[in-house]
């Protein structure tokens, strides 16, 4: 947890017991690994590889995502990096795993790319998006706090006057109902089986898969639901973190049956309702450009940041994800970021 804690740079606290715990030896697909080098007591190098179930052309399979790769800054260039890499890669192949990937950080990919054969998937894709809700402390830090308030609080009040006329014209947002949810409805499964075939590729989110990565999380998420005619249609989950005064709102998954991506407007206005009840300065999102999400999020008003790279490990496996994909669905859960 300390060597986490010093090397970590994101946002929030990472690396707990609980965490590692809940990732690795409560992992509902598989038990995980970590693999860490030691000097004396002391860590000093980790990697860790995550099962997971992907839905691969319908079919579902076992995979893995590999992360966790932090080194101590007084002992890189020492080939720790690779040297744990490559192993936990052998160590997956020796359960049977055929596909893993990443999402690694800048500092990391060239290592992963030069030194343990990954390639970044040109053609999933995933942009970062952001939409700004309180922009008061954006202004505050570059002019004065005064300033700062009154653009951010006529900033609020387009914002809200824009999205209410929005809301008011398209009436498509008043057909269904939203429901805030704290354990997988019963009815799960059969929404989990209508959404899943319209895509190539798409980590499972069947009762099993939702329950383990967001019920049973060490940390807290907010999940809603959108029902139409007692149906599921589409779903949103949410968390949020805190930093240096500032909130920061992402959207850790979303998924809605084909024809009623529209919809996700809908639990966009419920979030967006949320985030300035909570201050949040902003909310993230991620989403593959070629997905139908993309433009109903720039049309929200979300704006594109730049790229998610997304890596394999290339095998025979790989070459037919890379080539056999066109419609990829891949958010922010899909990683172990948030």
């Amino acid at each position: 947890s300390l060597f986490f804690k010093k090397l970590y740079t994101g946002m929030g606290a990472y690396g707990s017991m609980d965490l590692f715990n809940w990732k690795i030896q409560e992992n509902y697909a598989s038990t995980g690994i970590i693999n860490l080098i030691k000097d004396d007591k002391e860590i000093v190098s980790t990697t860790s590889l995550t099962p997971k179930f992907l839905y691969f052309k319908g079919k579902k399979k076992i995979v893995a995502e590999i992360g966790d790769a932090f080194t101590d800054p007084n002992y890189q260039r020492k080939g720790m990096f690779s040297l744990l890499i490559n192993q936990t890669r052998k160590d997956a192949e020796t359960k049977g795993i055929p596909f893993i990937y990443g999402t690694p950080n800048e500092q990391s990919l060239p290592g992963y790319e030069k030194k343990a054969n990954f390639v970044v998937i040109k053609s999933i894709n995933v942009k970062s998006m952001n939409f700004p809700v309180n922009i008061s402390p954006i202004i505050s830090r570059r002019t004065h706090w005064l300033l700062g308030n009154l653009i951010g609080y006529f900033y609020l009040v387009f914002i809200l006057s824009l999205y209410g006329l929005k809301k008011f014209i398209n009436k498509t947002y008043s057909m269904a109902r939203i429901n805030e949810i704290n354990k997988i409805p019963n009815d799960w499964d059969e929404f989990w089986q209508k959404a899943h075939v319209s895509h190539d590729f798409i980590f499972s989110r069947d009762s099993k898969a939702m329950e383990w990565r967001f019920v049973n999380h060490p940390n807290k998420y907010r999940f809603y639901t959108l029902k139409q005619q007692n149906e599921i249609i589409g779903y949103l989950i949410y968390r949020t973190l805190h930093e240096n005064g500032n909130t920061k709102l992402f959207i850790a998954d979303y998924l809605f049956l084909k024809g009623s991506e529209e919809k996700l407007k809908t639990l966009l206005f419920k979030v967006l309702k949320d985030s300035i009840e909570e201050n949040v300065t902003t909310i993230s999102v991620w989403c593959s450009q070629d997905s139908p999400y993309f433009e109903i999020l720039k049309d929200f008003g979300f704006k594109s940041m730049g790229n998610v790279p997304v890596i394999c490990y290339q095998n025979d496996f790989a070459s037919k994800v890379q080539d056999g994909c066109q419609k990829w669905h891949f958010t922010i859960s899909d990683s172990d970021n948030i």
